[in-house]
């Protein structure tokens, strides 16, 4: 628990106006509430999710500045501390019939220099994408220039922690592309996928033909799986990845970049005993 919540359950237990007896059932129901649901259009998940998260912040704030009992209640979720991590720092939304932007900025809510990098690097990130957009909208006139930039929260364990910016361009079709931020918070350093490895492993080209074979397959087994083997020679020491909750590792690929842009991102996950032993 930081300093934060302390402060605020501090508050609350000095305060004296009554809370009802059913409060605590509402903070949870509020919760609940909250959960994410399934959404058939592209980019717009995580973006419900910030919303809601937001949301949640707010009754977090509001909640136990009413009573002690409201402090009482909170001691009781345990989703607290993870709720409040990550922030939508700014939005940037913008319609002129022509061009439409709807950014949201995240921002990591915590101490440490890993979170300082990673939210500097998403706010220059960010500025840049407005910044081609508004250049973009301009130069194409009376065409149509559409930006879509969402985030969420991919890992948040006790030693690891994911974040994940997604961004969509919209112009006649669509370009799907994302930036992946892994943080080791027992070393409170931001982790590409280079740092993994000890560098005399030759886990590049054991990632690389775990993902070529893996092309391949898909290939064989269906004529609606496309890859672009012949261009794809070298695995990119800084590719975007994550690991799932089974602890695989998962390269994620932005659209067009190893297959047509009908296959949209693509991303393949490379088992945990292929590449174990190569960790540093």
């Amino acid at each position: 628990m930081d300093l934060f919540d302390e402060n605020l359950k501090k508050r609350a237990r000095e305060e004296t106006f009554p809370l009802p007896d059913d409060y605590a059932g509402r903070v949870f129901a509020t919760c609940a509430a909250l959960e994410e649901k399934t959404v058939k259009t592209k980019m717009t998940t995580a973006r419900r999710w910030a919303l809601g998260a937001a949301a949640a912040l707010a009754v977090f704030i509001a909640v136990p500045n009413i009573s002690a009992p409201a402090a009482a209640a909170m001691e009781q979720i345990p989703v607290l501390g993870s709720i409040v991590q990550v922030i939508t720092f700014r939005t940037y939304t913008y319609d002129d019939g022509h061009g439409q932007a709807d950014v949201s900025v995240p921002q990591i809510d915590g101490s440490g220099s890993a979170a300082a990098s990673v939210n500097k690097d998403v706010q220059a990130y960010t500025d840049q994408l407005i910044e081609q957009f508004k250049t973009d909208c301009r130069d194409l006139g009376e065409g149509y220039e559409g930006l879509d930039v969402s985030y969420k929260v991919v890992a948040d364990t006790d030693g690891w922690f994911t974040l994940r910016v997604d961004a969509l361009e919209t112009r006649a079709s669509g370009y799907e592309f994302s930036k992946i931020y892994n943080i080791d918070k027992t070393t409170d350093k931001v982790v590409g996928l280079a740092d993994l490895f000890r560098p005399d492993s030759g886990w590049q080209d054991l990632l690389y033909k775990e993902v070529l074979g893996q092309m391949n397959e898909q290939m064989a087994a269906s004529s609606d799986k496309t890859y672009f083997t012949e261009d794809f020679t070298a695995l990119d020491p800084n590719q975007n990845y994550y690991f799932d909750k089974d602890g695989n590792l998962v390269l994620a690929f932005d659209e067009y970049a190893v297959a047509p842009g009908s296959m949209g991102p693509v991303e393949f996950t490379i088992a945990k005993s292929v590449w174990q032993g190569l960790r540093k």
